[in-house]
């Protein structure tokens, strides 16, 4: 526990610090980088890209741990193709940024569809495409998003980042000092609803104070539409963290993987940004 302790204290400070100095330069252009041509958004956005695509190689050696046919390699493969599709938009018009999302789940089922009319592949094959699927609409899809928002508004991508982590650590703290009616034992059992309330009120606080300081120059958003805008990232975020924990509870696991000590893995770390990433960018296309 010490040591978890320890490793936790050095390794989520040094994860800020990096995050921080890639979410600075990609906003300022430090270092003469729009000079080289590398536009507002794409340093972000390839941090993100690449969060994805390890997070969809996790969610299917996650499911296969629980005995799941998943293809694996077609999922990974999927989500690198979507994820570059992401930079060559200019994320200003909706219908063109949705067609990757339509033209790559489609290419995704197609072959996964063809193989699984084998005969070998008859009793497995609907469970693959069913479970390949779900790997990348809610794991691609999310991140692809959170692409587009940081070509569309950069500083809003920090909003949700600290609106949704912001209510974990309020719901962690609330949960620990006042935690007493289990929320959904059976999936989560540290969760309490007083946890969940405390969870809440902290992505709320966040989300009005942190609209004026972070999206004032880019973005009108009423405090109405920000006390919303809290209410709606912090249920998406409590529902991603729980079904990622319903996930891993199911295949036996206790986290994505060890990438990170003490962490766990990737998905660990984006399992309760990925709903509010696909939330936030619908608010985003309303608001501009």
């Amino acid at each position: 526990m010490a040591s978890d302790l320890g490793t936790r204290a050095v390794l989520a400070p040094t994860m800020l610090l990096v995050i921080g100095g890639i979410y600075w330069l990609d906003l300022t252009g430090a270092f003469g980088l729009r000079e080289a041509g590398i536009k507002e958004g794409s340093l972000s956005a390839g941090l993100l890209g690449l969060l994805g695509i390890g997070g969809a190689w996790e969610f299917g050696r996650l499911l296969r741990a629980g005995g799941f046919e998943v293809g694996l390699r077609t999922l990974v493969v999927a989500t690198v193709v979507l994820l570059i599709a992401a930079f060559p938009f200019g994320w200003h018009d909706l219908d063109h940024e949705l067609y990757p999302l339509v033209v790559g789940t489609l290419l995704l089922l197609f072959p996964l569809a063809l193989r699984s009319l084998g005969r070998d592949n008859m009793q497995k094959g609907l469970e693959r495409q069913g479970a390949t699927l779900l790997g990348f609409v809610m794991v691609a899809w999310p991140m692809y998003l959170a692409m587009g928002t940081c070509f569309r508004c950069l500083p809003s991508v920090i909003y949700v980042v600290l609106i949704c982590k912001g209510g974990d650590i309020g719901g962690y703290c609330f949960g620990r000092l006042f935690g007493r009616h289990k929320l959904i034992p059976h999936i989560s059992p540290g969760k309490t609803v007083e946890g969940a309330i405390g969870s809440l009120v902290t992505s709320i606080a966040l989300a009005w104070g942190l609209a004026v300081w972070l999206l004032a120059d880019r973005i009108e958003l009423p405090l109405w539409a920000a006390l919303g805008t809290g209410v709606l990232l912090n249920f998406t975020t409590q529902t991603g963290d729980l079904i990622e924990s319903l996930l891993k509870r199911r295949c036996g696991q206790k986290d994505s993987s060890n990438l990170l000590p003490a962490h766990g893995g990737i998905l660990d770390l984006v399992d309760s940004l990925l709903f509010s990433f696909c939330a936030w960018f619908l608010i985003l296309v309303w608001l501009t």
